[in-house]
């Protein structure tokens, strides 16, 4: 149950909520160029592009959950139960397993229109990356200032769509959320006229009314309705801080307390962290559930040079500032 957007202002903002049951002990992590993943069954073909996003680190790789690389593409990966479809190895196509997919693109590719056409002739494999970390069913938001596009690993193959909105929830895929945002079509942030019954003045008591209807609930299509609307309506801002608040602001309309949506088994899911990436100055921004101080990373020219990766902890006490002293 997690949340992307790619918001399009005065400047580019990409990030997601992550929502589980659970933290893996996230850090936010940057790869340098010449960073060796060490793709299963592929080599990338031009020297690497670094990149900075957050990650679960086992044995020094870098398990990405969303990442943009120093070319301002980025991409997301979010649970897609029911659907996903990964398959063996194919002869004739470029075969990346799943926990591949993000490093795969963003090392390699300085644009959207790159990413499309790598995309195209790819097999996600149902490799996993250890027995204790088997696949999970995921599909992609891909993005860059130019647009976005939804990925999804399905029975007939890899589904590229073109994502006007800039927005990914969850299942069902992506076709089904596009037919379903024409319910919400009247949704506005103005206040409504009466064409209800146009005879009689009806009394709008309320502002906010031009959203009646805006589902509240945690579902993935809800989600994705919420988010498309909150993105398209906040106002961005001007300067950077401006900007990158108001982002978080749009993402508040998708996180989710602790306890309000559980698990077949019965644990609470949470946003367990939410990120936020200027795509143009390498500043990943991001706040977890328990500090929702906004804190920065940057993807300095000495960390894309390094060899080595370079992980931050994420996890933080909440930061109260005492106003009264």
């Amino acid at each position: 149950m997690c949340t992307a957007v790619s918001s399009m202002g005065e400047r580019h903002l990409f990030g997601r909520t992550l929502d589980l049951e659970c933290s893996y002990v996230e850090s936010v992590v940057i790869a340098p160029r010449a960073f060796d993943f060490n793709f299963i069954y592929e080599k990338r073909q031009t020297q690497g592009l670094a990149m900075i996003g957050t990650a679960h680190v086992s044995d020094g790789l870098p398990l990405y959950y969303d990442a943009v690389n120093e070319a301002g593409l980025c991409a997301a990966g979010l649970n897609f139960p029911q659907f996903a479809v990964y398959r063996a190895y194919e002869e004739g196509k470029r075969n990346i397993a799943s926990f591949e997919l993000i490093p795969w693109v963003l090392s390699q590719c300085r644009s959207l229109n790159e990413a499309i056409t790598l995309l195209e002739n790819t097999n996600v494999t149902s490799d996993c990356y250890s027995p204790e970390l088997p696949p999970t069913p995921l599909h992609w938001l891909i993005s860059d200032k130019s647009g976005s596009i939804a990925a999804e690993p399905m029975e007939n193959g890899l589904n590229i769509h073109s994502d006007p909105f800039g927005v990914l929830t969850n299942s069902p895929p992506f076709p089904f959320h596009l037919s379903n945002l024409s319910n919400y079509m009247g949704l506005s942030p103005s206040a409504p006229s009466n064409t209800l019954f146009p005879h009689t003045e009806l009394v709008r008591y309320s502002r906010g009314l031009g959203a009646f209807g805006l589902p509240g609930d945690f579902s993935s299509a809800s989600r994705f309705v919420r988010a498309t609307f909150a993105n398209t309506h906040t106002h961005k801002g001007v300067s950077k801080q401006e900007q990158v608040g108001g982002f978080f602001h749009i993402m508040d309309t998708v996180s989710q307390p602790k306890g309000c949506a559980l698990t077949e088994t019965g644990r609470p899911v949470y946003t367990v962290y939410t990120s936020c990436a200027d795509t143009e100055s390498g500043e990943y921004y991001f706040t977890t559930y328990g500090c929702r101080q906004i804190r920065c990373v940057m993807l300095t020219d000495a960390a894309k040079r390094s060899d080595t990766i370079t992980a931050f902890p994420m996890q933080a006490d909440e930061n109260i500032l005492q106003v009264d002293k």
